[in-house]
């Protein structure tokens, strides 16, 4: 059964992915510091949402799932484009230019083999970590069907969002270990729909979840240095059921066309959208001859801007291949 509000909630997710990343779009001068790190705070980490929304379509879906059939949708869907779209920047980054966000002593490897450690960590570009860590829940994925149908699988769920908060992101595996906790969180959602859905969509409880949603917020400002804190994760899975009851409250009224679009080309967006964010930023530093500073609202312009760009590359390149996008851009 199609669900509109998780629909919806994709096209949320990927706005505050892209959203994330334009920031640094920008240079943030001293007299604009604080809005730079409210912007970390409130924008950055949507991978949570994303790993969440994965969470809840994989149980929503389980009545359909084969074990043949769901590999090779993951090999299509997602594999075969990550490999594709990588190629332009392994290339870049091992020939060209040197990669800072990789570990000490990278590059003193052969370049065959730096090939596979970006294809194996995604750090080649700031969103593809993604890419190699979801692709362990891929893995896991039998196992997960069977335990979704034990009647005390998710009594867990307290314990691996402690763990998620004693581990912080770093390698494949431990971004695994640390985003399991909500990737489970959809999965319950999913899993108790019929109870949950009427729970989250009450208006007390939406504003419980606002008003803990800006009291981590607060936490993380006053008390925490940087950002991607425990905090911060705690922050955004309260986010994800917020806004999760928010789209089941609002339901048909959420029925946009662009909202739609934004939806169906998501994945899509977010295999392209470093690329996009990247020549733009590079084109207009070489217009102007200088670095781009940063306002509020010329970062709100911006976000969009970059957003709608990849959506409607992404619209027209489904377009004209059809089905066959899927394997170019995952959409």
């Amino acid at each position: 059964m199609f669900l509109g509000y998780i629909h919806s909630f994709r096209a949320l997710a990927i706005l505050f992915i892209v959203a994330g990343h334009v920031i640094d779009f920008f240079i943030w001068p001293e007299n604009k510091s604080e809005i730079e790190r409210l912007l970390r705070i409130f924008i950055s980490n949507g991978s949570v949402l994303f790993v969440f929304i994965a969470g809840y379509l994989f149980q929503h879906l389980m009545g359909k799932y084969r074990n043949k059939t769901y590999f090779l949708a993951k090999l299509k869907n997602v594999i075969t484009p990550y490999f594709l779209v990588s190629m332009p920047a392994i290339a870049v980054f091992v020939f060209l230019i040197s990669r800072d966000t990789v570990w000490e002593g990278f590059y003193n490897n052969p370049q065959w083999l730096q090939v596979v450690y970006f294809y194996l960590t995604g750090l080649h570009l700031a969103p593809l970590w993604f890419i190699p860590m979801i692709s362990l829940f891929y893995i896991i994925a039998p196992i997960l069907v069977k335990a979704d149908k034990q009647k005390y699988f998710y009594w867990i769920l307290p314990i691996t969002i402690i763990i998620s908060c004693l581990v912080s992101r770093g390698l494949p595996f431990q971004n695994f270990i640390h985003f399991f906790s909500v990737y489970l969180l959809g999965m319950f959602c999913s899993h108790y729909k019929s109870q949950v859905n009427s729970v989250l969509s009450r208006t007390s409880i939406l504003w419980i979840f606002a008003i803990l949603v800006f009291s981590f917020a607060i936490t993380e400002y006053y008390f925490m240095a940087g950002t991607m804190t425990y905090i911060n994760y705690l922050q955004k899975i309260t986010m994800a059921l917020f806004f999760l009851g928010l789209f089941i409250r609002l339901g048909e009224k959420l029925e946009y066309k662009l909202i739609h679009i934004i939806a169906d080309t998501s994945f899509g967006v977010f295999f392209i959208h470093s690329y996009i964010l990247t020549a733009s930023k590079l084109s207009i530093e070489n217009l102007l001859g200088s670095k781009i500073i940063g306002n509020i609202v010329l970062y709100g312009f911006v976000a969009v801007l970059i957003l709608l760009m990849c959506v409607g590359i992404i619209y027209v390149m489904q377009r004209l291949l059809g089905k066959k996008s899927r394997y170019l851009v995952g959409s």
